[in-house]
Order: C-alpha cells, then structure tokens, then sequence
C-alpha cells in the first residue's frame, strides 16, 4: 500500500488463478480502511484464486518399484524441513509403521507399548515385536503415541531405538507417562515407504521419496513451505473473501491484535495447524468459510479480557469445519475460544477424533451448531468441552444439535491383554472439572448414547429444555476426587481477583465457594425431556450390553441439598425408570425406583408419559404442539435456525447429508501383548460387533395430527454483513462500533405465521389450517395424520402459563467404567 495506504477504503480485485507465495500476504496499518470505507479483497468476476503458502515440485524420476525420487541441489532446497506433502490437493501419510488402515482400530494399524521404564516412565518405553530393530541406525524417527489416557496424543521425536533392549528413548519427556498397552505408531521412515501415498523426505541429503496413488503425470504435487499464507497484524477494517488458502505450514490465516475485519467465504484446507487463528484486538469475523484436512484444528479465536470482564465481540459464523486435528489430535478443535464475550453460531463440525468446540473464558454464547461424528478416537470427552477453572462463568450453550458421539478408548487392561471399545466414554455436553456458571439450555441430543450432559465437579450449572433422546444416562453429576489439583483451582480462583468488582458482581457466588470448594453445589436440571426405548445397558462409560439397567440420571456424590432436579418429561415405553445416585457424604451408589427417587424430593412436578411422536428413523425430533411436554414449562427449540444457512458470504451450497451411525452397535478389540511379540508387532484386526436387540417397535401412532415445522437442515434466507446487500459492491462494509455485539441471525418465518401454525389455526376437526405464505417458505414440510376421537380433548386443552426458571443449579460427577 505504500506510504499513503488506503485510507478511504477500495476494492483489491485478484485475478483468477494459483500463486505460489514466497512470503505471506500481510495487512498492516497501512492497508487499513475505515468504518464507512473497508479495503475488500475479493477475486476478480468471481474467479477462483488459490493462495498456496508452498511449493509445487516436478521433476521426479522413478526410483524403484512404484517409488519415484526427486533431488534437491543445494540452492533449491527448503530453508526448513517439510513436514506435508500434498497429491492433487490430498495429504499424503508421512511413511510409517504400521501403515494406515481402514479395517481395525480408528486411526489405522497400531503397535503398542510393551513395558514401562521404571527409572524412565515419561521418555522411554519398551515395544513389542521386532521392528522397530531394523531402524535402529536411521535418523528422524517419529512416534505417533497415546501414552497414557485416551484423551491425550502427542507426536514425538524418537532419540534412540535400543535394539538389544527393545527400548524406545524419545527425545524429551512427556507429560504423562507412558504405560503398556497404549497405541502407536512410527513415521519419517524411509526403509517403510512401502504403500502409495507414503513419502520421506532426508533433509540432511535433499532427497525425496514418493510413491504416488496415481499416475504423476498431469499431477500436481505441492510441498509446505510457509507457516503461514495470509497474516493481519494491527489491521482494522479489512474484508478478505473467496479465496482458497492451502499448504500452510502452521496456521492458514492468523489475525493478530487487529480490530473489525473479516475473513468470509474461504476455502481454507492442506494445512498443518488452524484454518484461522485470531489472537486479542475485538470484532473479528470468520464467516462463511470451509475448513477442512487441518493437521490441528478449525477456528481459534482469543480476544477480551478476562480480568475486567472486557467482551472482544470475535465471531465465528456459518463455517464448515470437517476432517480436522488430522495430525496433532487431542485438543485441537473445531473450535477453540477463548478470552471474554465472543460468539460461536451456525457452524457445522463433524469428523475428528477429539472435540469439536473448546471454551476457555467468560460470557461467550454457543448456539445454532450442529455437531456430529467427533470423538472418535478419544475417550473421556465431549463433543462440547470445558474445564477446571471456577472463574470461567457466564457462558451459555444454546439451541444446538449434538449426534453421533460414540468415543473410543482402551476400557480394560489385565496380564497384558488390553481391551479398546466404542462407544467409550464419550459425551454430548462435558462441563469437566469443576466448570461452573454454565447454561445449558434448549439443545438437542440423539445417537448420543452415554449420556447427554456431564457435570464433573462444577456447580451453579442450569441445564434446562434439552431434548434427550436415547441418552442413558441423559445427565451426570460427580465430586472431584481427594487428590484432585485443587491448589492450581486456588490459583486460578485468586487470579482474577474474585473478591473485588467485576467478579464479585457479576458472579456473587464465588464469594461462597471457598466454604466447601470440592462439593458439587447448586446444579438445576428442569424443563427436560428424555425419551429413551433401551432399557439394556446403563451407559455413561460402555455401551456394551449386560445386566445393568438403564437410568435417567447418573448422579455420583451430587448434593442433595442444593441440587434441583424438577418439572422435567420422561418417555420410557412403560418401562421401569431408575436414577443411581450417591450424596455427597453417602458411602456408595444405589439405584433407585421412579417411587423412591421422587420420595428424596425430586421430579416432583416432572411427567411420565409414554407418547410416540418423534419419527427417530427420520431424525425427525419436532414436538407436537399437543404435547404434555409443554405442560411442564417448555418451550419449543427452533431446530430450522440451526446448522449452516445460505447467504452472499456461505463458501459453498448446499451442506453434504449427514451419515447416520448405529447407536446400537457396540465394538470391542482385544490385544494381547504375547501375541504381537510373537509376530512383528502390528495390529490390523477388525473389532468384535455386538448389536443390542432391536427396542420395541415405535411407529408413529394413528390417530395424531402433526405440526407443520420447518425441518431441522433446511436452507433459510441468510443475511449478509453488516451494511452489504447481496450484490451491491463491497467497498464500505459498514461495521458495529466498539462494544456492539455483532450477532447475525438468518432469517426466520415472519412472526405472525408462527403464530398461526403454532397455535391460531386449528379448525374444528382439528387439522392445522395452514396458510399459503408459510407452505412456500424454505424448510418446511407437512405431515398430517387424522385426529383420533380419543385424542381431541387433550389436543383442545389450553396450555398453561410458562413456569419461571429456578434459582438454584445442580452438581454433577462421573461414574466409573
């Protein structure tokens, strides 16, 4: 931009086409615009320009069998050691041991950890089999390695490989220790190149190695170069959209300190940390964008301060998060936020093997998400997920749709025989270590079979007008154990001088909670329903069919005291409902009848009911407008708001139909540590499937008329950014001023039809009189049944007035497996 940059704002057309970048794209000052006059970059006409943060390479020669080799001379090769490489725009495996697969665990093949190293247990370990002999004079090594718990994976430099021994010595200790039976495999190998895809790369010579899936010619093979393609630092009113950002050694596009830009309509993908990350400054959006094929995660956003309470008002809307934390596993998210006062909504995330929304921080809001088919190679997590810090309050989970959670984990291990299995201890909602302040309100949860709400040791928690379906348990309260980290709980505590103002105004409880820290206070679980046909297996850690017996609630050294569990609907099909519970001070769990939960003082203005009105083979979770549930105080949830919405800034249209899994399959491996020591050390076997029996039949009775209701996936009118009309030029892009939260919202029916579908239209022989307006709008589709006579009366009776919400919240801790 030169001296004078672009005060007045402009337009940065880019023609169409691929640039390799030799250094990133960076906005400054100087390429700042103004409130009434943004700097947009944008492709020319709508062209399709990719922005690659790499380099391509040709020139390969065959080397042997399928592998080809490329040399590098000294003035060609890279600064830094690759450590990505890209075949027509797919990442291709570093070469490993044992090779990737389909067919076992998730994940691929593994080997495993045959012993500890007493004197030794954070860097070395034994292995098993032989392999890993064979390496012992090669360089580069790495270790792919869950060392200890199922929610913890890290990738390690290997130091030296003790042949003699069979001992594993990495090149730093890590943080936990590294125990037998846990999963691993090995990378950067060259003498293990043996499957299409798989490369090497000898820094030290300049060589690379590639067996290419298919045939290189016409082919385009790209190399990561740059951490980063694009960088804003202390920029202010910049719009960068519809390019397509990729090979990006670290983090894609990285916002620093800069103030009310965005970043809409990206491609974002091939990289090996974030898609965006945005660190301080305040009113940065990240909209519209797909993300995927990340080695970390998504989005992470870092902005407001957590001492005064100061909102940064970051947004991260309508962006397709998918295929992530591809090398970095655990803790890298769809989603990170941080900070104070941001805004998560409308995005979709699936596909990962941990978690898909990460919250550190106060005030944020989390809604209209629809999250599917994470945690899928880690235990003891959430698809939602916070923990251990009592400060971070204030924030609100809302409106979202949580399906197909399942977890996978080792659940046993004894003489050297270990069991892994999915489902496995992992949950929709999971409030860990002592989160507290926490709202839970209005989500919806199906094939999310361990349980839909987890509370591990927090308090003044409101879970409230949450749909359960075949969650068993739906809700979980626990203590933290005696040995737990209280004194960095302290720290954190005194750290945000919870005494004095803000803290001791807005979060007044804080000032009790030093009276007795490690007792779960307070939690409230009302104006739920929970409808569940299982009634085969408790949940909460296993799926795995037995003799235990379903339960609503899963309540371990909760608080009887102060916890609130009331008006909530049960639909369990007749059959017995049961609640296992233990007090805080009480020395073991028991199971109790519905007769004898209720005699302790709780659910005792909850339903029980067993009407058929969700048509589960459809996922369709809609509630009829005649429904008992709204006698309790609940309140409809507007499953057509949530997911992706189309509009001028959504990267690509429409969304992919989500897969459907089966809740009822329960997988098991078994490894035996003799028997892979007598082989070479690799473990590729599918798992053992059992299928619980089919629940009884559930078919939409005769005899029920159906609301009209938009369905949960259907495209609504989108809105575009502030100030842009789709169409119109983008020079201007009109911004919120400070502290003017940035909430965009798609469309909704108008009003005055809701109104009508939702209860001013029914005629006399009680068939829902729709208006024309309300058929044409996008989403909504109709299903209508005869009134049974049996049923009229219930279906005229009036509704009564909404119940206020109660003070008071519950506690929750975790069972064990």
């Amino acid at each position: 931009s030169g001296d004078s940059g672009l005060a007045q704002g402009g337009m940065v057309y880019v023609l169409e086409g691929t640039y390799f970048l030799d250094s990133p794209l960076e906005f400054g000052p100087l390429d700042s615009g103004t409130r009434e006059n943004a700097v947009v970059w944008q492709a020319y006409a709508g062209g399709h320009v990719r922005l690659v943060a790499g380099r391509r390479v040709d020139g390969f020669v065959a080397h042997q069998d399928q592998i080809h080799r490329r040399a590098f001379s000294p003035d060609e090769r890279p600064a830094a050691p690759f450590t990505q490489l890209f075949f027509n725009g797919e990442r291709q495996t570093l070469a490993r041991w044992p090779n990737k697969s389909d067919t076992g665990m998730p994940g691929g093949a593994w080997t495993f950890v045959a012993a500890s190293i007493e004197e030794d247990r954070n860097r070395s370990f034994h292995y098993v089999g032989d392999r890993p002999t064979r390496w012992a004079a090669q360089s580069g090594v790495q270790v792919s390695i869950w060392p200890n718990y199922n929610w913890w994976q890290t990738v390690a430099d290997v130091a030296e490989i003790d042949a003699e021994k069979r001992i594993i010595r990495l090149t730093e200790e890590l943080p936990y220790t590294i125990e037998p039976g846990r999963r691993l495999f090995f990378q950067n190998i060259l003498t293990e190149l043996d499957a299409p895809g798989e490369w090497h790369y000898d820094a030290e010579g300049g060589v690379l190695h590639f067996w290419p899936p298919a045939p290189l010619d016409g082919a385009e093979v790209v190399i990561s170069l740059l951490d980063h393609a694009v960088v804003f630092d202390n920029a202010h009113h910049i719009a960068f959209i519809g390019f397509t950002i990729e090979a990006a050694h670290s983090d894609a596009v990285t916002v620093r300190d800069s103030q009310e830009c965005i970043i809409a309509r990206c491609t974002i993908r091939n990289v090996g940390g974030y898609g965006v990350t945005v660190r301080g400054g305040s009113a940065v959006r990240v909209a519209g964008n797909d993300i995927h094929n990340t080695g970390r995660g998504g989005i992470a956003i870092n902005g407001g301060d957590r001492k005064t309470l100061t909102f940064a008002h970051h947004e991260a809307i309508n962006n397709h998060i998918h295929h992530f934390a591809e090398i970095y596993q655990t803790y890298q998210t769809g989603v990170h936020v941080q900070g104070v006062g941001n805004y998560v909504a409308h995005n979709l995330i699936h596909d990962a093997p941990h978690i898909a929304i990460l919250l550190n921080g106060n005030e944020h809001l989390i809604e209209y998400n629809r999250i599917h088919h994470v945690c899928l190679a880690g235990s003891d997590n959430g698809a939602f997920y916070m923990g251990r810090d009592w400060t971070e309050r204030g924030n609100v989970i809302r409106y979202n749709i949580f399906h197909d959670i399942y977890g996978f984990g080792m659940s046993s291990a004894k003489d050297g025989v270990f069991q892994y299995e999915s489902p496995y201890q992992a949950w929709g909602v999971y409030l860990d270590d002592c989160s507290s302040g926490t709202t839970v309100f209005g989500n919806l949860f199906y094939r999310v079979p361990l349980c839909g709400v987890m509370i591990g040791g927090g308090r003044d928690n409101l879970v409230e007008n949450n749909v359960f379906v075949e969650a068993i348990p739906a809700f979980h309260i626990d203590a933290r154990w005696d040995a737990y980290c209280w004194d960095l709980m302290q720290e954190r505590l005194e750290a945000m001088n919870y005494r004095e103002p803000p803290y001791s105004e807005r979060y007044p409880e804080l000032l009790e909670i030093e009276k007795d820290p490690r007792r779960p206070m307070n939690n409230v679980f009302v104006r739920n329903l929970v409808f569940y046909a299982r009634d085969d297996f408790r949940g909460l850690s296993s799926a795995a069919v037995g003799s235990s017996e379903a339960v609503i609630y899963d309540l371990d050294r909760f608080d009887p005291a102060t916890t609130k569990i009331e008006d909530n609907f049960f639909c369990h099909y007749g059959l017995p409902i049961r609640v296992r519970c233990r007090g805080f001070d009480e020395p073991e769990a028991t199971t109790l009848s519905w007769e004898e939960w209720r005699m302790r003082g709780f659910d005792q203005n909850s339903i029980v009911e067993n009407p058929v009105f969700f048509d589960i083979a459809a996922d369709d979770y809609q509630i009829p407008q005649d429904s008992s549930v709204f006698r309790t105080g609940f309140k409809p949830i507007p499953l057509w708001k949530i997911g992706l919405y189309e509009d001028e800034f959504r990267a690509s249209w429409p969304p992919p139909t989500a897969r459907r899994s089966s809740a009822d399959k329960h997988y098991a491996w078994t490894v035996t540590l003799a028997e892979l020591d007598g082989a070479d050390g690799a473990f590729d076997a599918p798992p053992a499937v059992t299928e619980a029996p089919p629940p009884p039949p559930l078919a939409l009775p005769t005899g029920r008329t159906h609301d009209v209701v938009p369905t949960p996936m259907g495209p609504v009118p989108g809105v575009g950014l502030p100030g842009v009309a789709p169409g119109m030029p983008m020079s201007g892009i009109g911004m919120p001023g400070e502290g003017t939260p940035m909430t965009v919202m798609p469309a909704t029916p108008p009003p005055e039809l809701m109104r009508q579908f939702l209860g001013d239209g029914q005629s006399e022989g009680g068939i829902l009189e729709l208006p024309e307006e309300l058929l044409s709008l996008p989403g909504v589709s109709v299903s209508v049944i005869p009134l049974a006579p049996e049923q009229e009366e219930a279906a005229e009776t009036e509704l009564p007035p909404d119940k206020e919400q109660g003070d008071e919240d519950e506690d929750g801790q975790e069972s064990e497996p």
